[in-house]
């Protein structure tokens, strides 16, 4: 079966023994299941890219400054609106020590912003992806059993199985880790003074 909302739905269904009812469109089936999936699927997806800096969920992106910075930083930037969690400020060279940041809601609270003492700063975020085309296959299985763990009350009312979805989760998700940093070879972090300034 191809990768769609749907059947990562139908995934989570089957980890909960609730096959009896399927889904085949999460944007237009109608009854419970569908409505249990829909009110849990955006939710567990979030929280589950979140669990990592997944390299199909890594974006870098020039921040907006928006100005009025506290008096202990330089700038403030305005916090990416598709922004799950920020990774990092790039740095200028990998011999130079990570860039500190904080993120706080600016002064009306009417969203995020990220303060720093960098110039003209990017950004390098977990973005709110949503192509499933883009998930890894690791990531769509430790996905399910998530998403599992939310449906388990609403359609097994079993508080065991959701448990049990929970700790499946948790050791897929290790996994998932696992083989999502072992794709590419980031440069080796610099730490000690000598390092940086043979650089």
């Amino acid at each position: 079966m191809a990768v769609s909302k749907a059947a990562i739905c139908n995934m989570a269904l089957a980890h909960i023994k609730q096959t009896k009812t399927t889904i085949a469109n999460l944007d237009t089936d109608t009854g419970n299941t569908a409505d249990q999936c829909r009110i849990h699927y955006d939710v567990a997806r979030r929280f589950a890219l979140a669990d990592h800096n997944w390299n199909f969920a890594t974006k870098r992106v020039t921040l907006a400054d928006v100005g009025s910075p506290p008096a202990t930083y330089t700038y403030r930037y305005d916090y990416p609106s598709d922004c799950l969690k920020v990774q990092e400020i790039q740095r200028l060279t990998k011999a130079d020590v990570p860039v500190p940041y904080l993120i706080e809601a600016v002064e009306d609270g009417s969203k995020l912003s990220i303060l720093t003492d960098m110039a003209t700063a990017i950004g390098v975020y977990t973005w709110d992806v949503e192509n499933v085309a883009l998930f890894s296959p690791s990531f769509v299985t430790a996905l399910s059993w998530l998403l599992a763990s939310d449906l388990a009350p609403a359609l097994s009312g079993s508080e065991k199985i959701q448990e049990s979805s929970l700790t499946v989760y948790r050791n897929y998700i290790a996994a998932a880790h696992a083989a999502d940093s072992s794709e590419g070879k980031a440069d080796d972090e610099l730490t000690a003074s000598w390092e940086r300034a043979r650089i």
